[in-house]
């Protein structure tokens, strides 16, 4: 008994890119979501008090964040200025 298999590349390209970039659109909408309430939380709070529930929040939607970061995107939140994430195609 013998068996054949086809491989097909470019489908199986297609198929990841497609997986891909779900992926990358449900992370920034999940990250909009997450600074909208952030911003409407904090908007006008000291940086110091917005940091650690910035940085929470950006663990919990399973990213990391350097201090520069963290006290750039604090500083924009306390100046009330709204942040929101688009997501591009990934190119591999």
């Amino acid at each position: 008994m013998s068996s054949k298999f086809d491989f097909d590349q470019k489908a199986f390209e297609r198929a990841i890119q497609k997986d891909v970039d779900a992926y990358v659109r449900d992370v920034s909408r999940d990250m909009t979501r997450e600074f909208e309430r952030l911003h409407a939380q904090f908007a006008g709070r000291p940086v110091a008090e917005i940091k650690p529930a910035l940085e929470d929040a950006w663990e919990k939607c399973g990213g990391s964040i350097t201090e520069p970061e963290l006290t750039e995107y604090a500083q924009r939140i306390s100046d009330g200025i709204m942040i929101s994430f688009e997501a591009g195609p990934i190119r591999w």
